[in-house]
């Protein structure tokens, strides 16, 4: 498989560098990653250090981030990331993964949410996979409709600001199911650790999807 360009094309797989947000990274131990302004300042350090510019990772990535929120508190925490993040200004383009139809689609509007969140449905080696795109912006909302084919790598969407994504800097939670259960326009992105067995055959690994 090739490098599949989820933000704008002009950017290739040399552009895209990975970033640490876990819990292991000391940084984070004496700031705080869901302060807009202090997350924008060590993603521009990271950056102008790697003389790249589209940041990415978090897949099964341990997060401080959702242990401050109560929105993650729901009796066991829930600070697994379980997608993959890509940021990028507000208003980058977002692309298709892979040929697909619209599944169903949301603006999960309340604050750490994912804002404005599409769904693809995918034919995938004989088999149904479904792909969410994340902290999107309202206004591509009222283009979507639910069975509107895509073709691999059409653009299908822009990112949102933080008034519209859920309150985050801007960037594209990415992440692939094998099921979508009885979720429309949503799916879990954040899990317990209790629960990442029952989920490991469904959230799949979305580096191989990407760069190959």
């Amino acid at each position: 498989m090739s490098f599949k360009s989820l933000l704008d094309p002009q950017y290739k797989a040399a552009d895209y560098f990975p970033i640490d947000l876990s819990t292991k990274n000391p940084f984070w131990d004496n700031n705080d990653v869901s302060d807009i302004p202090t997350f924008e300042n060590y993603l521009e350090e990271k950056r102008a250090k790697s003389v790249k510019f589209i940041a990415h990772g978090g897949y099964q990535e341990q997060r401080a981030l959702y242990r401050r929120s109560a929105r993650f508190q729901d009796g066991a925490v829930r600070d697994v990331h379980m997608g993959m993040d890509l940021w990028a200004p507000a208003g980058t383009s977002v692309h298709a993964i892979m040929a697909g139809k619209i599944h169903s689609f949301a603006d999960n509007d309340d604050a750490g949410n994912y804002g404005p969140t599409l769904i693809l449905e995918h034919d995938w080696n004989g088999k149904k996979l479904f792909s969410l795109y994340g902290h999107l912006s309202k206004s591509d909302m009222q283009d979507w409709e639910v069975g509107v084919r895509f073709r691999e790598s059409e653009q299908i969407a822009t990112l949102g600001t933080p008034l519209e994504n859920g309150g985050y800097s801007p960037h594209l939670h990415f992440q692939l199911m094998t099921d979508m259960q009885e979720y429309q326009g949503d799916f879990p992105g954040v899990l317990a650790e209790r629960d990442l067995d029952a989920y490991s055959k469904i959230i799949l690994d979305p580096n191989p999807f990407i760069f190959g």
